[in-house]
């Protein structure tokens, strides 16, 4: 998944309204890397489905696997082949941090090499050799080895015989004249060997003085009897540095050669930190993978920051087929209509983001070309425009976009007066809508209201509000404002608010009614669906295990029939030895013929049974008593547990005759 690598960007408004950047910022919290957060702070939506079907895809396989993994890298893609081009030499640091990376790699490529993930590793190159000879010449600590060179060996051996012979020098010095000293110790000052002499002798010592102690009374110095040693060494610290250097220039060359591979290496292994990011970040918001589809289908979705602030949130579920592009939100002032705007806009965001969106699995959107939010206060002091003019700005935008969008329109036209904002409200919803853009726009507009109930291609919605708002998205049903309810719940004066109800107009009382009365009505309509819906499930739950309960029996049947019948054949087979070693003796023929007459009886066509309507019977195959309730064409309905049964009367039998209501 392509991200912006470097640079500031740019956001588009609806991202910033959507609050795109404050998702990215959580999702980069489950990045194990630096540059990993950064690729995912930068995350852009993609204009190609392909390209973003295949990232989701990867993300799904990874939470299938349930597999996790740790990842590094050392430097931000591109950086080190900066480096390597403009620095005659790598540091010591640097070598350190790309040995963890290619042992990193190393551990990545074992750990999934027969993993279902194995083909997200199969690029990752083998830094074997490289590692090795970062290994000869460095130790764990980060320091170059005395044996990385043979001339650094030598160089450091002199050293050591040099350092060695000083220290034995001012040894000896110390023991001499220990009064002279204000500790026995040989001290280090800026490189240097010294010695800490007390300041009432320090004419005594001929020598450097490096410095002096804080109270005054030591003076550090270098006896000339080591001059000469201690220039030696300074001299070896150069040659080993110039040696070190002469080290790091021809690791830098190798990795220099390598520095393509080491640089596809660090961009699949960010890629990598992003994905495995991606799916803890899924599993985290309970998110799911979005289907893109030409119908807007949204099943208990979410907006992931208002989540976080409040957790009882009302999910948001919407069903808009590809025939309605238009969905108008009506309602009550806090009653959710912005909230839902946000939580399409930005599931639509995440989703050509790659990203699963904060929704039940099932939910599914068109791919939007490109999307577009007017939201909240657009006014602009810095450019001069009021705020009717700033949104009329961004609708301008839509207006000109290429189709296929997703347009939000909070509060479509409510900045001018009525008449002219209901007018120019309907025609910005009919030009959007006949280029095929899918719109969700909110308002308190009656007359808005009415010409989207006028339209096919569009459809009324609203935010339920009972004695207060619910926070529940009502589809088909536009919902009045409740201004005066809002008013009277927070203690506006009686007197203003009956004042206020003798200037309303009572056309527009009277379709406030309505509207009510309608709310009133879907919700009794929901509430007698859901009924309806529990008792199918209910049915369909007892016929179910019926039929289990019906085959079980069946098959029981079946196994006592399998039975009887080798019994029988037992007894054929024994009649005709016992035929063929005796003869037709009478009383070997009466035994055959009781036998086949008793099995014949067994076999015999039922009789057909015609009961009265009321009367209980007996279900042959089912040996299940029931009850007549009709009768039609020459078949019986038997109510059985509530369950019905058309049957033929030769299917039923009598209870008289079998002796009763025997079960």
């Amino acid at each position: 998944m392509e991200a912006t690598k470097g640079g500031v960007i740019t956001r588009t408004h609806a991202e910033d309204v959507l609050e795109l950047p404050k998702i990215l910022r959580s999702l980069s919290n489950f990045c194990c890397t630096g540059p990993g957060k950064n690729r995912a702070l930068d995350l852009r939506p993609l204009a190609d489905q392909e390209a973003v079907e295949l990232e989701l895809e990867k993300v799904q396989k990874i939470d299938r696997t349930g597999e996790s993994a740790d990842f590094f890298v050392p430097f931000e893609p591109g950086d080190l082949q900066s480096r390597v081009n403009a620095e005659a030499f790598l540091t010591l640091g640097d070598f350190m941090e790309l040995r963890k990376f290619f042992s990193s790699v190393r551990s990545l490529r074992n750990e999934f090499k027969t993993s279902r993930l194995q083909e997200f590793f199969a690029d990752l190159h083998d830094h074997g050799a490289l590692q090795h000879e970062l290994d000869k010449r460095i130790d764990d600590s980060g320091v170059m080895k005395d044996d990385a060179s043979p001339k650094l060996a030598q160089i450091r051996n002199r050293k050591k015989r040099v350092n060695q012979r000083l220290r034995d020098c001012l040894n000896n010095m110390l023991r001499a004249q220990p009064g002279m000293f204000t500790e026995p110790i040989v001290v280090e000052r800026a490189g240097h060997f010294v010695l800490p002499v007390r300041s009432n002798f320090k004419k005594q010592v001929r020598g450097i003085i490096h410095s002096f102690s804080n109270s005054g009374e030591t003076v550090f110095i270098e006896p000339e009897a080591v001059a000469e040693d201690a220039a030696l060494v300074m001299e070896l610290d150069e040659e080993e540095r110039l040696e070190i250097e002469a080290i790091l220039r021809q690791l830098t060359d190798l990795i220099r050669s390598n520095v393509n591979a080491i640089e596809d290496d660090i961009d699949c292994v960010v890629d990598l930190d992003l994905l495995f990011a991606k799916m803890r970040f899924a599993r985290d918001l309970r998110a799911s993978r979005p289907v893109f589809d030409r119908g807007l289908r949204m099943f208990n979705a979410f907006h992931p920051v208002l989540k976080r602030i409040n957790e009882q949130v009302v999910p948001l579920n919407l069903e808009l087929n590809s025939g309605k592009r238009v969905l108008l939100i009506s309602g009550p002032n806090a009653g959710g209509k912005t909230v839902v705007l946000k939580t399409v806009g930005l599931a639509a965001l995440m989703a050509k983001c790659g990203l699963f969106i904060p929704a039940d699995e099932g939910s599914s959107l068109p791919f939007f070309g490109e999307i577009y939010a007017d939201i909240g206060d657009e006014q602009s002091i810095e450019s001069q425009l009021s705020t009717f003019a700033a949104h009329l700005k961004q609708i301008k935008t839509a207006l000109e976009g290429n189709g296929n969008s997703l347009v939000l329109l909070d509060e479509l036209m409510s900045q001018t007066s009525v008449e002219e904002g209901s007018a120019l409200a309907a025609a910005v919803l009919d030009e959007l809508s006949r280029a095929e853009n899918v719109v969700l726009a909110t308002t308190h507009n009656e007359n808005l209201k009415i010409f989207v109930s006028n339209r096919n291609d569009m459809l009324n919605a609203g935010m339920e509000y009972t004695d207060r708002p619910t926070y529940r998205l009502i589809l088909g049903v536009p919902q009045p404002s409740n201004a005066m309810h809002l008013a009277r719940a927070l203690g506006i004066k009686q007197v203003v608010l009956d004042k206020a109800s003798s200037y309303l107009d009572e056309d527009k009382v009277s379709l406030n009614r309505l509207f009510e009365d309608l709310s009133k009505e879907h919700k009794l309509v929901e509430e007698e669906r859901k009924r309806l819906a529990d008792l199918v499930s209910s049915y369909e739950s007892k016929l179910s295990a019926f039929n289990t309960k019906k085959k079980q029996e069946s098959d029981e049947m079946k196994a006592k029939y399998r039975n009887e019948l080798k019994k029988a054949k037992r007894d054929i087979e024994r009649l005709i030895k016992d035929l063929r070693k005796e003869g037709p003796r009478p009383d070997t023929i009466h035994k055959t013929r009781s036998f086949f007459n008793d099995r014949m009886e067994t076999e015999r066509q039922a009789e057909p049974y015609h009961p009265g309507v009321g009367e209980l019977v007996r279900i042959r195959e089912l040996r299940r008593i029931g009850q007549v309730v009709a009768e039609k064409g020459g078949k019986y309905k038997i109510s059985l547990e509530n369950i019905y049964y058309w049957v033929e009367p030769t299917d039923i039998e009598s209870l008289k005759e079998r002796g009763g209501t025997r079960g």
